[in-house]
């Protein structure tokens, strides 16, 4: 409800037809399971454990000798189980709804027409100078990661590859990092240092925001052979290392919102209604999410290192829940 009221305008600015907003939605369904995953865990666990909190039932149990670890134990193992399962469905079913809610956005929803071609793991730009294959698009850093131009001649032959490793935007133009410039001519090749005399890409960052690929387009696999594809360019993946790990950190997110439920309500506290069970797991999750995205930006920035970085909110819950659960006792 709050992303359609948040595109409202969009949809009415650009008079987007009723079906095109529902297959908007409902390729981007799975992106939202995944986002609401942990918080769901959170508050069904407050919900239920409080219910039988409120029914004494946690000192019926103590009194028969059942002691809060094997209470725990299943629900571990169930949340471990959500966990995996998961990651699974991120890796199968995410990468296909993320690129083709994209992909709906950009050319049906905001009319930006499609300029690019998605092969694997990289980007395909059809340019002002040429065909370019960018290794991957960072808008937040303004850079061109691996970029390649392909320039044509009239028969539609390469006559012109301009490979850098990196182009970076420094707010006037793109400065490239290790260029080198492949002339062919008939059947011969010339290959030498720098740029052709005179050579400026003439795109600005706003111009590649197309062709940039959001992490949860590609699959543990396919972000894990960008970054070696990267770092075989002398690419910095930094970056592309952080979302890495948080695809696996993310999905452990349900098995820490567990680990802190448990102790928070067989403790004593008593959660007497649904909304405030509801409200608790919102509160808790939303201070978890805004952890994530502090962590990620230090990441980024290169702050914190990558892995640091991605698990750092899991590992500060699975304390602060580890804690809890051994008082409990």
């Amino acid at each position: 409800l709050a992303d359609f009221f948040d595109r409202f305008d969009t949809f009415l600015q650009n008079a987007v037809p009723m079906d095109t907003v529902a297959r908007s939605f409902l390729f981007k369904l799975p992106i939202i399971v995944t986002q609401v995953t942990p918080m769901a865990v959170l508050s069904g666990a407050l919900i239920g454990l409080g219910l039988l909190a409120r029914q004494n039932e946690f000192v019926a149990l103590r009194a028969c000798g059942v002691s809060v670890g094997q209470i725990a134990l299943p629900l571990l193992l169930m949340a471990g189980g959500l966990s995996v399962g998961l990651f699974a469905w991120n890796e199968t079913i995410v990468p296909f709804a993320a690129h083709r809610y994209h992909e709906i956005d950009t050319v049906e929803v905001r009319k930006r027409g499609q300029a690019t071609v998605f092969a694997g793991r990289e980007v395909w730009y059809h340019g002002l100078t040429g065909f370019y294959n960018i290794g991957r698009v960072m808008p937040r850093r303004q850079t061109l990661a691996a970029l390649t131009i392909y320039q044509l001649g009239p028969d539609f032959r390469p006559r012109r590859i301009i490979e850098a490793s990196t182009a970076q935007w420094d707010g006037q133009q793109w400065q490239l990092t290790n260029p080198k410039t492949r002339e062919v001519t008939g059947g011969d090749a010339r290959e030498y240092e720098g740029t052709p005399d005179g050579f400026v890409l003439p795109e600005k960052p706003a111009d590649f925001a197309i062709a940039s690929v959001e992490p949860e387009e590609f699959s543990y696999r396919m972000l894990r052979q960008q970054i070696t594809s990267l770092r075989s360019k002398g690419v910095d993946a930094s970056e592309s290392l952080v979302d890495l790990y948080l695809k696996t950190a993310l999905p452990a997110a349900s098995f820490i919102m567990m680990l802190v439920a448990i102790p928070l309500t067989t403790r004593g506290t008593r959660i007497t209604s649904l909304p405030a069970a509801v409200g608790m797991g919102f509160a808790i999750g939303f201070a978890y999410y805004i952890m994530v995205g502090v962590s990620r930006a230090l990441g980024q920035s290169q702050t914190l290192p990558p892995l640091v970085a991605a698990w750092a909110p899991n590992s500060i819950f699975a304390l602060i829940g580890g804690y809890l659960l051994l008082g409990a006792d």
